[in-house]
């Protein structure tokens, strides 16, 4: 089944209330994973040239205790606790806690410095590759390796917020898959469920939706945030795509058989026949059920002898032939 992660992101506003209530109701809605942002503001943004962006994330930033408690009460409701970091500090502050594994944004693909420091810790690693070519994933993916991690996630990603249909562009999954030889997520940013299920079925063995308590509020990420009801609804469909894609062997399921029997066609002789007598092209029928001389056997039975005297509409079985 595929690994869903609810990213709650930054839909808290700063508010350790409401990023609890948000981390309860993803459990409740079967997300595997709650995600959250680890930033500090002075630290992402400069104050001369992206003043816009600092305020914002300083309205927005929660503290180093606080992600503590976020994370401790993940524990108790047995859901996993992910949270993207944006500075070193962060990330040696995630891995004191422990978090399972490490998100890297889109924006720090290129962010060399980060990347290292995160695969040197040799967590995994779900890596976003959102506004990137398969050159610069390349890059991030080989920074990872060459500090000696390879237990690496490409998510395929478009950093439109919200992403319109036309641009999820969601064959690049397949294409990550075949050039890095590695899991393949999909980290969404499209309204509505149906991107995430497709890419299910294109290999995604890890999903990221964005996810709000309710969608009334302000934010970058509210429009294409999945309520608490579309996020179950995600869990259920995923789960049941995932079961209908199966292993990908081409063999008869349980229960065909049975109904092959009802459905194929066997031989037949379409008048009376005497012992001895040649099967014809022309005396052979063709009809249901399949619990005779199958039909694909047309050609070897012309030409043979019967061994007994048949009635017209005798289904044919090979005992009955010379």
């Amino acid at each position: 089944m595929a690994y869903l992660i609810a990213e709650v992101g930054v839909n808290h506003k700063g508010e350790l209330n409401s990023a609890l209530e948000h981390l309860r109701a993803a459990k409740e809605c079967g997300a595997d994973a709650v995600k959250f942002q680890t930033f500090r503001a002075g630290e992402l943004a400069s104050f001369k040239y992206a003043r816009d962006q600092l305020n914002f994330f300083s309205s927005v930033q929660l503290e180093f205790p606080e992600f503590a408690a976020l994370f401790e009460e993940a524990q108790k409701l047995q859901i996993d606790f992910l949270s993207t970091p944006f500075d070193h500090d962060a990330v040696d502050f995630l891995d004191s806690l422990p978090v399972p594994a490490f998100k890297i944004a889109s924006g720090d693909l290129t962010n060399v410095p980060l990347l290292s420091h995160i695969g040197q810790k040799g967590r995994p690693v779900y890596l976003s590759t959102g506004m990137s070519n398969i050159g610069e994933v390349s890059d991030a993916v080989g920074v990872l390796r060459r500090v000696g991690n390879k237990d690496v996630t490409v998510l395929h990603c478009v950093s439109l917020y919200p992403t319109p249909p036309e641009r999820a562009n969601l064959r690049a999954i397949q294409t990550l898959a075949r050039t890095f030889d590695l899991p393949v997520g999909y980290s969404d940013h499209t309204i509505g469920n149906e991107a995430c299920i497709a890419a299910v079925v294109l290999g995604a063995t890890v999903l990221e939706k964005h996810f709000t308590l309710e969608r009334s509020g302000e934010g970058p990420d509210i429009a294409l945030s999945a309520t608490p009801e579309e996020l179950r609804a995600l869990r259920q469909s995923i789960d049941l795509v995932s079961q209908q894609l199966g292993d990908g062997n081409k063999i008869p399921q349980e229960g065909e058989a049975e109904m092959a029997e009802l459905a194929r066609r066997s031989l037949f002789v379409n008048r009376p026949m005497k012992k001895g007598e040649m099967l014809t092209a022309d005396v052979i029928g063709v009809h249901r059920p399949g619990t005779g001389i199958p039909a694909g056997a047309f050609c070897e039975v012309v030409g043979r002898k019967l061994a007994a005297d048949l009635a017209a509409d005798e289904m044919l079985q090979w005992e009955m032939l010379e």
